[in-house]
């Protein structure tokens, strides 16, 4: 691999602020977060990917697990009301 070679950029505080927030969904860094989009966009996916990708699939998981346990609930309503006629 060589040596390494630290890379610095500026973004604006509106930039920087969603890019926080998106790391902290994914319960990353910003600079982890900004280096494994980096990776990912050289082909060059590492440990640190799949890490990511699993955290988004829990996150994807725990949606659809909120939204079937809303459903339940208004099948369970819908059932009630119709033994009720």
């Amino acid at each position: 691999m060589g040596r390494l070679k630290q890379v610095k950029f500026y973004l604006g505080e509106e930039q920087y602020e969603k890019l926080r927030k998106i790391a902290e969904q994914q319960g990353l860094s910003v600079p982890a977060l900004v280096k494994s989009i980096v990776l990912e966009y050289l082909g060059e996916a590492e440990y640190g990917d799949l890490i990511y990708h699993i955290k988004e699939l829990e996150r994807k998981y725990e949606q659809l697990a909120r939204e079937v346990g809303r459903i339940e609930r208004d099948l369970a309503l819908l059932a009630k009301r119709c033994s009720k006629s």
